[in-house]
């Protein structure tokens, strides 16, 4: 069925339950096959098509993904970068603060959004695992791409299966001043960077979430907004915890597959809901992300003790989301970004 024999008839609300409905069954299906065949971080597959597949609901221009994927792979050279310098540390430190800085001033100056974190998390987590072992780095990336590429590969097949409506009217982004983005990305990279320094000397390498999540959460406006919207973020990873507990209490009261599917389903369902008609839409994005990595990491087969780890999940982001409210909060004590005005 084509989109263009459709749309003029229908409202704004049917594209709008279309674009619910190829979210939570495009969610779930990716949830399902990651949970099922556990490829090298299948976990992040699902993350990916909730990204794609979410407001405003409309299919990239022909092309897009493969250009996505070049552009995903480009950044990944960026951290195999700093894994060789890793011996060199006068070399290696300045390198990765000024690829960091550089990533914040191009997130300022409107980088796609998934470069940007695949950019952060590249130059982040590759040289920490390159630390442990080299080819876990490798290993790492290659899973990395893997995973995206079915995920952009599963987002393709939704919006081919579901159809997506006219594309909404852009509007024209208002970027800051060059000055403005260099201020930004200087203050997005002294934040970062104390973080940084502090998980390498302490070897913590077992909470590499919190430092990823620190540096995603930092070129958000989370930071420029001050310790309010820190801790708006806080409240949305209590809203995904919250609903991961449920989830996987219920899973455990049934376990089984046809159950796991019909849940996730459901789950994803009520988010897409959440995400597309709420004002709060972005809150509860972001909780339905952390949801997915939750559950995605404490479902799988690897074994430990599932409950503990999605305590110590939720933990980590906490962590990370009460580390910025506090960042934001000190910055703009010294005065370096405005005070929250509420």
């Amino acid at each position: 069925m084509s989109t263009e024999a459709i749309s003029p008839s229908h409202s704004e609300g049917f594209w709008r339950q279309r674009a619910i409905v190829r979210f939570g069954a495009g969610v779930a299906t990716a949830m399902m096959l990651a949970a099922t065949f556990e490829w090298s971080l299948a976990m992040i597959t699902p993350i990916f098509v909730a990204m794609m597949l979410g407001p405003p609901g409309v299919r990239l221009p022909a092309g897009a993904y493969t250009k996505l994927l070049l552009g995903v792979a480009l950044t990944f050279s960026a951290g195999i970068v700093l894994v060789v310098l890793l011996p060199y540390a006068m070399v290696f430190v300045p390198a990765q603060m000024l690829m960091l800085f550089l990533t914040f001033y191009r997130a300022e100056r409107g980088l796609n959004p998934l470069i940007v974190i695949m950019l952060l998390i590249a130059i982040l987590m590759f040289p920490a695992l390159g630390l442990i072992n080299r080819d876990v780095g490798i290993g790492f990336a290659l899973g990395f791409l893997r995973s995206l590429a079915i995920a952009l590969l599963l987002t393709s097949l939704f919006f081919a299966w579901i159809p997506s409506g006219p594309a909404p009217a852009k509007p024209t982004p208002v970027l800051p001043s060059v000055a403005v983005a260099y201020r930004n990305a200087w203050l997005c990279t002294l934040l970062v960077m104390p973080l940084l320094l502090f998980f390498y000397l302490t070897d913590r390498s077992g909470d590499l979430l919190v430092l990823v999540l620190v540096a995603i959460l930092a070129q958000s406006p989370g930071l420029t907004s001050g310790s309010k919207a820190g801790l708006g973020m806080i409240m949305a990873n209590l809203v995904g915890g919250a609903a991961a507990i449920l989830f996987y209490n219920l899973l455990v009261a049934v376990p089984m597959w046809l159950f796991f599917a019909a849940l996730m389903l459901l789950t994803a369902l009520l988010f897409g809901q959440l995400i597309f008609t709420s004002p709060k839409g972005k809150v509860f994005a972001t909780g339905f992300t952390t949801l997915l990595i939750l559950i995605g990491s404490t479902t799988f087969s690897d074994g430990g003790d599932a409950s503990t780890k999605l305590m110590v999940r939720i933990g980590q982001m906490l962590m990370a989301t009460g580390y910025l409210a506090l960042g934001a909060w000190v910055m703009s004590a010294l005065g370096w970004i405005p005070r929250s005005s509420d």
